[in-house]
């Protein structure tokens, strides 16, 4: 079946990670405790099963393990993680050559969307990509994180394509790959050693060599 779409993960995949470790060192340093648990929430709450009200039960997971109220745990979140960890991020960088390959993607007549776990708009335009996108959604919109099939099947479902249509591209093996495979979706690691035994479709480390093998799907 054809790709009709191509999607991406976010953070660590259309920058370098370690550009939103360096900008959120002093969240870190200033908050260390929230940063602490929210990052174990985080990653609890993917095996959390079912979710009725995400942002509601992030908050009382944060706030059982900080011992506080649920309305402190959800303002706290708001503040410091959305809202001031997001502004920290304002001068992010894509990864070199990105935008010439999104513009020759979009050119072939690829649809393109953005799906990640945080809140896409804001660092979009930091990064100065905001313009590309058919779909930009945050995995919470589906009540779900990744590696969970709800976010990618929304994307699916938003981007008007079988999951089998779209080219799901991420640098976590664990979620961006093995969750978008589960889901259906055709799967690109951007990652320099691929792991022994990838499902991923394709392995590639810069942007050029996506562009290539995506237009020898079709020529092929």
């Amino acid at each position: 079946m054809d790709l009709k779409a191509i999607a991406f993960d976010l953070d660590g995949t259309l920058y370098p990670h370690y550009m939103m470790y360096l900008a959120s060192l002093g969240l870190g340093l200033r908050h260390p405790r929230l940063v602490w648990h929210f990052g174990r929430v985080r990653s609890e709450i993917r095996r959390v099963r079912p979710i009725d009200d995400f942002r509601a039960v992030q908050a009382r997971m944060l706030a059982g393990r900080m011992g506080i109220s649920e309305e402190e745990a959800r303002s706290l979140i708001e503040e410091k993680i959305y809202t001031r960890w997001e502004q920290s991020l304002r001068r992010l960088r894509p990864y070199p050559h990105l935008r010439e390959v999104l513009s020759a993607l979009a050119e072939d007549g690829y649809r393109l969307a953005v799906l990640s776990d945080f809140p896409v708009l804001a660092k979009l335009e930091f990064l100065g990509l905001d313009g590309f996108w058919d779909v930009a959604m945050c995995t919470e919109e589906s009540g779900y994180l990744k590696p969970n099939p709800e976010p990618f099947l929304l994307l699916a479902e938003r981007l008007g394509f079988v999951p089998e249509q779209i080219l799901y591209v991420g640098n976590s093996y664990a979620y961006d790959i093995v969750g978008g495979h589960a889901a259906g979706l055709r799967t690109a690691h951007l990652v320099r050693r691929p792991p022994k035994g990838s499902i991923a479709d394709v392995s590639f480390s810069t942007y050029p060599e996506l562009l290539a093998w995506v237009r020898g799907m079709r020529s092929s």
